[in-house]
């Protein structure tokens, strides 16, 4: 958290690993997310993953603006942004279009903001392309770090960005 430069948004501390609350949209702990102190992220073995989400922040039934992220510690730094907003975590790109039909399905007069990563030093830049997809595929809008000309190619979310104009490490 230090290093991302985010508040703790109910992370716990389990030997030495950040602990998230990973839930359903019915409103069950599904698993369980570990992030080690290297940034290495694990599920609990054999826990369900998709369609489930992190709550980062305002989780409630009655929401006029919803944000989800890629990851957890991108939502913390939108959480942090936009305190009015509630913020979900998809745990990975790869969740994002199940985690954001699940959200319109919930809050259908709701605006939702997919916030994408730009993996943009990866062949096909999966994060942008599977937020872009979400985005399409829950009538959501999209949001795309924009780089300043200057910002190191190796930045990728949003939280890299705030933290680069800050003038913290990345």
């Amino acid at each position: 958290m230090v290093r991302k430069g985010i508040k703790n948004h109910a992370a716990k501390l389990y030997k030495g690993a950040l602990v998230l609350q990973v839930l359903s949209f019915d409103g069950f702990m599904a698993s369980l997310q570990f992030i080690q102190p290297d940034g290495r992220k694990t599920l609990l073995s054999g826990s369900q993953k998709k369609g489930c989400f992190i709550p980062v922040a305002g989780y409630t039934p009655k929401i006029s603006r919803i944000i989800i992220s890629e990851g957890w510690g991108t939502g913390c730094t939108l959480a942090e942004d936009d305190p009015k907003a509630m913020v979900l975590a998809a745990i990975d790109a790869s969740n994002l279009i199940a985690v954001a039909v699940a959200t319109r399905r919930l809050w259908p007069s709701a605006e939702i903001v997919i916030a994408g990563d730009d993996d943009r030093l990866t062949p096909g830049n999966p994060g942008a392309t599977k937020a872009r997809a979400a985005a399409l595929a829950a009538n959501a809008q999209l949001a795309l770090p924009q780089w300043p000309e200057d910002a190191p190619e190796t930045l990728t979310d949003f939280n890299d960005l705030a933290l680069w104009l800050a003038g913290g490490a990345t």
